[in-house]
C-alpha cells in the first residue's frame, strides 16, 4: 500500500508555488510530498486564514507522512496570494482551476481530495459541482452553509457576529478582534456604521447589508441547490453545538437523496460528535463535560476515507457504518445505516398554557395531546431596547453551548412550555423545528426559539435554538409583511441534535423575539433595518388551538433503531 495507518514517510516541502488562474491571478500554495517513489494522492485544502497556520497545517503533515502529497492555498486576496479578497465570490472558479492545476503537477496520480473546515468547508463544497475528473472524493468539516442560510443571514436575521468575522478577515492578514468593546455595540445603530464603531471600514459588511435578501447576489454563490451535480464520495463531519451545523444536516441527507449517480449517493458518510465550532478538540462544551469518549481520532476515520477512494486502499478491518452519532446525555457513539435515523418517529410537542407561559413560572406546557379549540393565546411585548440576550462570548466565533438558560427564563417576554418529567428514557435525534402560529401589530418582526433539556433540580441547558424573520417565513429572496392581527404560520429551524433525554428531565421550548448578540434585533420596523435608527415596540401572540396547532417537533428514536453503541 502507498498510503498507511501509521507515519513512515519523510517530507519534502515547496513552499510558495503560485498557482494560476483563469484570470492570471497567482495563489500561494504550499506543497507537501512524502519523500519515495510516487506518484502520490493529493488532499488539497484552501484557507483565507493563512496556509501557515500551525494548526490547520498540522492536520496536511499528518496525511503526508502517511503518504498523501498534500496542498495548502490561501484564498484570493489573503496573506500571500494576489488579488482582491472578497468573500464567497471567488472560490468556486478558483477551487476548481487549483485542482486542475493539481492534476496536472508529476507528484499527483490523478486522484485529488479535497477537505477544510468551517470557510475552508465552503470552499470545499464550491469546487464540487463543476465534476473535474481529478476530484475523487471531498471530507469538508463544519462547512459553511449557503449565506442566506446561517452566515451572514440566518431565515432572514443577521448573524451579529459575522461583523467580528469580517474583522478578523479584514484586508490581507487576519486581525485582532479582543480590542473593540464589543458588547457596547450589541444594539449599535445604524447596522450601516457598525465597521467604522468598531474602527474599520468594511466593503464587505456593506455588500453584505446591501443584499438583505437571497437575490441573485447571493444566488450566484450558492451550492446546496446543486447536489445533483456533484458526483463524488463525501465524508461530512460537525458537531451538534457547531454553530454552521445546518450545512451538514442538509448536505448529507440531500446527497444521499440526490447526488448526480447511484455511486455518489450510496459513498456519502456522516460524522456528527458533541462539538462546537472548534470540531473534536475537547469533551467540554460549555457547562457539560460529555466524557472522554466524546473525542476521536478524526485523521485516521478520515485517512481511512481518503485511502479508499483516492488510491483503492482499504484500511478497514470490518464493515465501518455509513453513519457515527454521537447521542448526548448518555455520551457514546452508535453506527446508523442513514440519517434521519430510518424508522425514527417525527412527533408533535404541542404547545399548551391558560394565555399566561410567560418566563418560567408561567403556565405553559408541552404535551403530545392536541390543543382545544377554544384555547387562548399566549402574548408578550418584544421591546429592541431591552432585547433578550444571548449566552455567549461573540469573539469567540462560537455561538450556543451547553449552558443554562435559567436567568433568560425568567423574562415575561420569553414563553417557556415545559413538558411533565420523562417517565422512561427519550432519545432525539434528528432535525428540530417550532412550527408556530403567531400575529404581531408589527410588519416585520422576529420569532426565536429554543430547544432546552430541564434537569430534575431545575437546571436548564440550551440543546438547540433558531430564528424566523416573520417577513421572509415563505421565501428568503422577498419580503412579505405583515398585517396587524393576522394569523400566520412559520417555522422556526432550530436545526438538529442527538441526544437522551434522561428519565426524570422535562423537555423545554423557549420562543421569543431577540437573541442578541448572536442576531442583529428586529426594530419591529417595514424599513432598511440596516438604516433604521428608530426601534418600535411589537406585541407579540402565539397561538395555540384545535385551528393552530404550534408544536415542537422532533424525531423520537426507539432503542431499536439507535441500535447498539460502537466505539470510534
Amino acid at each position: 500500500m502507498i498510503t498507511s495507518l501509521t507515519a513512515k514517510y519523510d517530507i519534502e516541502q515547496r513552499l510558495h508555488v503560485m498557482a494560476q488562474m483563469r484570470d492570471g491571478v497567482r495563489l500561494s500554495t504550499d506543497i507537501f510530498v512524502p519523500r519515495g517513489k510516487g506518484p502520490w494522492p493529493v488532499i488539497l485544502t484552501r484557507t483565507p486564514y493563512g496556509n501557515s497556520d500551525p494548526a490547520r497545517l498540522e492536520r496536511l503533515l499528518w496525511f503526508t507522512r502517511r503518504g498523501f502529497a498534500t496542498a495548502f492555498q490561501d484564498c484570493r486576496g489573503r496573506y500571500d496570494s494576489e488579488g482582491e479578497w472578497a468573500p464567497f465570490r471567488t472560490e468556486r472558479e478558483d477551487g476548481c482551476d487549483t485542482v486542475a492545476w493539481l492534476a496536472k503537477q508529476d507528484f499527483c496520480n490523478g486522484s485529488i481530495g479535497v477537505t477544510g473546515r468551517s470557510y475552508e468547508g465552503y470552499c470545499t463544497w464550491m469546487l464540487a459541482y463543476d465534476r473535474h475528473p481529478a476530484l475523487k472524493a471531498i471530507a469538508p468539516i463544519v462547512p459553511l452553509p449557503d449565506p442566506v442560510v446561517n452566515v451572514p443571514y440566518q431565515n432572514g436575521a443577521l448573524f451579529w457576529n459575522m461583523a467580528v468575522w469580517a474583522m478578523m478577515v479584514h484586508a490581507r492578514t487576519n486581525q485582532n478582534t479582543t480590542v473593540p468593546n464589543w458588547a457596547g455595540l450589541y444594539t449599535h445603530v445604524p447596522l450601516r456604521t457598525l465597521d467604522k464603531a468598531a474602527g474599520f471600514d468594511s466593503a464587505v459588511w456593506q455588500s453584505w447589508l446591501d443584499h438583505p435578501a437571497k437575490d441573485d447576489w447571493w444566488k450566484a454563490v450558492c451550492y446546496m441547490d446543486k447536489w445533483a451535480r456533484v458526483d463524488v464520495p463525501a465524508l461530512h463531519i460537525c458537531g451538534w453545538y457547531d454553530d454552521d451545523g445546518i450545512s451538514t444536516y442538509e448536505n448529507f441527507p440531500g446527497m444521499r437523496r440526490g447526488a448526480l449517480t447511484p455511486q455518489a449517493r450510496e459513498a456519502q458518510e456522516l460524522v456528527v460528535g458533541c462539538w462546537p465550532h472548534k470540531t473534536n478538540v475537547s469533551s467540554v462544551v460549555g457547562e457539560l463535560d460529555f466524557g472522554p469518549q466524546a473525542v476521536i481520532d478524526l485523521n485516521a476515520l478520515m485517512l481511512r476515507f481518503f485511502a479508499k477512494h483516492l488510491a483503492g486502499e482499504n484500511h478497514s478491518e470490518q464493515p465501518e457504518p455509513r453513519c457515527r452519532i454521537f447521542i448526548m446525555g448518555e455520551n457514546r457513539w452508535h453506527g446508523v445505516s442513514d440519517w434521519p435515523i430510518p424508522g425514527a418517529a417525527t412527533t408533535r410537542f404541542h404547545l399548551r398554557s391558560g394565555g399566561n407561559a410567560n418566563s418560567l413560572f408561567g403556565d405553559g406546557s408541552l404535551s403530545t395531546d392536541a390543543p382545544g379549540a377554544k384555547e387562548p393565546a399566549d402574548k408578550y411585548t418584544y421591546n429592541p431596547d431591552d432585547p433578550v440576550p444571548y449566552v455567549t462570548d461573540p469573539v469567540a466565533l462560537q455561538l450556543g453551548e451547553a449552558c443554562d438558560q435559567q436567568s433568560i427564563e425568567r423574562r415575561p417576554d420569553v414563553l417557556v412550555y415545559t413538558s411533565a418529567p420523562i417517565e422512561e428514557d427519550t432519545v432525539i435525534c434528528g432535525r428540530v423545528f417550532a412550527e408556530l402560529f403567531i400575529s404581531t401589530d408589527a410588519p416585520g418582526t422576529d420569532f426565536t426559539a429554543k430547544l432546552v433539556d430541564v434537569w430534575p433540580n431545575g437546571r436548564a441547558i440550551q440543546v438547540c435554538d433558531g430564528i424566523q424573520r416573520a417577513e421572509f417565513r415563505n421565501s428568503l429572496e422577498k419580503a412579505e409583511w405583515l398585517k396587524p392581527g393576522e394569523v400566520y404560520k412559520l417555522r422556526v429551524d432550530m436545526w438538529a441534535t442527538g441526544l437522551r433525554f434522561l428519565r426524570g428531565h422535562s423537555i423545554r421550548l423557549e420562543v421569543s423575539s431577540s437573541a442578541v448578540p448572536k442576531f442583529c434585533r428586529h426594530l419591529n420596523t417595514d424599513t432598511d433595518q440596516a438604516s433604521e435608527t428608530q426601534p418600535r415596540i411589537a406585541h407579540q401572540f402565539v397561538h395555540h388551538n384545535a385551528a393552530h396547532p404550534s408544536a415542537l417537533i422532533m424525531d423520537v428514536v426507539s432503542e431499536s433503531a439507535l441500535g447498539e453503541a460502537i466505539s470510534l
